[in-house]
Parts: structure tokens; C-alpha cells; sequence
């Protein structure tokens, strides 16, 4: 596979489902015609012998994060107010400690989905085992094996799991390809 850099590609949820998205992203970026999306077991997408993606839906926006390396993303809007204090009491005590307010609970919430994603796993069996705390993510009380990077896009907050460097990475709009 040739070297890619990272990119995130992103579309309004009306426009395209995630297939779609896919199917044109691998046509007119990486110029393959005829891709069968996979699923893994607990429903993570994959196309053989491609790069790495990973995809994210919130609210009416559509994210889809590629990489040479594993990677998962996850993305809230951040006009989002959701009742937190109950979902915290599930978050490890280190965790809770940090967090007093909507903004400090969706930087947890989208490092930790990010995290699921890229570990190709569930809210329901990895939530508890990961734990977000003084900016670095363990799992199961060890080190996690890749990076959280935290991105504003528009009114979107989002997380990128993953060791690439997605710091600068450019949005590109499903709608210009």
C-alpha cells in the first residue's frame, strides 16, 4: 500500500450513508472502483488490502478518519448538553475527578469512543476497562497503545485514536470529490 497521509473526510448525514461515503471515497481518492465494506465481528468497517478508516456519526454530520495505522474516531456537537452525572458514575474515580461540566464530558466521551473504534470493540464491553485521565488513556490499567488528538471542525468537537499525525489534518468535503 502506498503511504497516505492522514485525512478526514466529512458530509452531511442526508447527503450520504456511510457506504456511499466509502464507495466514493475509495473511487475518487484512492482510485478503487469496486470495494466490498467488511465488517468485523462487533460491526467495526474495513476494506482488505486498503488503508485504515474509521467513521462517525453525530447529529447531521458524517466524519470518516483514514490512516496507514488502526484508528477511531469519534465526534459530538458541541452545542450537545447531555445529562452526564449519571454516566460518569460508570467512569473510573480519576476520571470523574476532572470532569465539572458539558465541555470537560465530551473531550472524555469522544477520547474514550475514539478509543472502542480503534480497538474494533463496544461502548458495552470497553467502556469500563478504558480510563481518560490527566490527558492519556489507559486500558485495563495499562498504557493504550496509540494517541488521542483532540480537533475542532465547525461546531464539532472530535477525537482521533490513532499514532499517525492528525494534528493539522485537513477536512476534506464528501461534496468536492
Amino acid at each position: 500500500m502506498e503511504k497516505i497521509m492522514e485525512k478526514i473526510f466529512f458530509a452531511d448525514k442526508s447527503a450520504f450513508t456511510t457506504e456511499a461515503a466509502l464507495k466514493k471515497i475509495f473511487s475518487v481518492y484512492f482510485g478503487k472502483d469496486c470495494v466490498e465494506i467488511l465488517r468485523t465481528k462487533h460491526g467495526k468497517p474495513y476494506v482488505e488490502n486498503a488503508p485504515f478508516f474509521s467513521v462517525t456519526h453525530t447529529q447531521n454530520r458524517l466524519y470518516i478518519a483514514f490512516s496507514n495505522e488502526e484508528i477511531g474516531i469519534d465526534a459530538e456537537t458541541l452545542t450537545r448538553t447531555p445529562y452526564y452525572e449519571s454516566i460518569i458514575k460508570k467512569f473510573p474515580l480519576m476520571e470523574q475527578e476532572e470532569i465539572s461540566n458539558t465541555d470537560d464530558f465530551l473531550h472524555h466521551w469522544v477520547a474514550k469512543e475514539s478509543a472502542v473504534k480503534y480497538l474494533g470493540g463496544t461502548i458495552a464491553q470497553d467502556l469500563h476497562k478504558l480510563c481518560f485521565a490527566k490527558g492519556a488513556l489507559t486500558y485495563e490499567n495499562k498504557v493504550f497503545p496509540a494517541k488521542i488528538t483532540f480537533l475542532q471542525h465547525e461546531n464539532f468537537i472530535l477525537a482521533v485514536c490513532g499514532n499517525g499525525n492528525f494534528k493539522n489534518t485537513p477536512f476534506i468535503p464528501l461534496e468536492t470529490l
